[in-house]
């Protein structure tokens, strides 16, 4: 499904960051202001991507009742990162749900990446001094930028009727610590500026995304973003390709019957790649 060219990748490394001097920056000296926080994923029938996800081995907390049909569940954990699962009213009555049933016509998969923020004047006030536009919806921050129009900003995707039956995951995932992306050179400049600007750290690597691939790897409080050339997107023009979650060393994952490192394709993932790793 996924096409590979080390020609593309090194071009695309060539074309954004020139000789990379970012990635000589040590991990300890990231201050970023920002951490990985929940992913809206657009799925045709929210009851089978729930089943899918429940063999995948997660626990499934039930979304809340939204006025314009959208139903939803969500995948938690307790920094707040996760998947959160949608699935759209067969007559959209709104701008957004409008915009999820367009998105799902091209296919199920990730449709936003949400990073949260604790202190919203420290990320506005960021923001303002890289001269990078964004909106404030009552909270809900968006980038002017056309190239970054899938990531959004919240304080806290934390909620107090988080229990602890919604993180008890049968895999034994403890956080969401990856995200995979697929960009173009625009695309990549826009996210580095923006990452930079909130104090990430960046390095060249290579990462195992799905495959063992030439990356763009930004750390940010609580993971890190893998950007890989547009060559590796499920969908032409989504830029969101996959995740990654932390299993402790020594618990099973894939409901206690798999092996401790385990990949999801998009198939059964309804439409992203899941990867669980193994790490301390």
């Amino acid at each position: 499904m996924l096409k590979h060219s080390s020609t593309l990748v090194v071009a695309f490394l060539l074309v954004v960051s020139g000789d990379v001097s970012a990635g000589d920056t040590p991990i300890s000296e990231n201050r970023s202001l920002i951490g990985i926080d929940h992913m809206p994923t657009v799925v045709a029938d929210l009851h089978k991507a729930s089943e899918s996800y429940r063999r995948i081995g997660f626990s499934l907390k039930p979304g809340r009742p939204h006025e314009n049909g959208l139903q939803n569940r969500h995948v938690k954990f307790k920094d707040g990162s996760g998947i959160e699962l949608i699935s759209v009213p067969v007559a959209p009555t709104d701008g957004m749900t409008r915009s999820y049933a367009e998105l799902l016509r091209g296919g199920e998969g990730p449709a936003y990446i949400s990073f949260h923020a604790r202190d919203t004047d420290q990320l506005m006030s960021a923001l303002s001094a890289a001269s990078i536009g964004f909106e404030n919806d009552d909270g809900l921050i968006t980038i002017s930028d056309q190239h970054l129009d899938f990531v959004f900003f919240v304080r806290d995707n934390r909620s107090p009727t988080d229990m602890p039956e919604h993180f008890a995951h049968s895999n034994g995932a403890t956080a969401m610590t990856e995200v995979w992306l697929a960009l173009d050179a625009p695309s990549l400049q826009s996210l580095r500026e923006l990452f930079l600007a909130l104090g990430s750290v960046e390095r060249t690597e290579t990462v195992k995304a799905p495959t063992s691939t030439l990356a763009h790897v930004f750390y940010l409080q609580n993971g890190r973003v893998v950007a890989l050339p547009k060559n590796h997107q499920l969908i032409a023009g989504r830029e969101i390709i996959g995740a990654q979650f932390r299993v402790p060393s020594g618990q099973p994952n894939s409901g206690g019957t798999g092996p401790t490192d385990t990949t999801v394709e998009p198939s059964i993932a309804h439409g992203l790649w899941l990867h669980l790793a193994t790490q301390p």
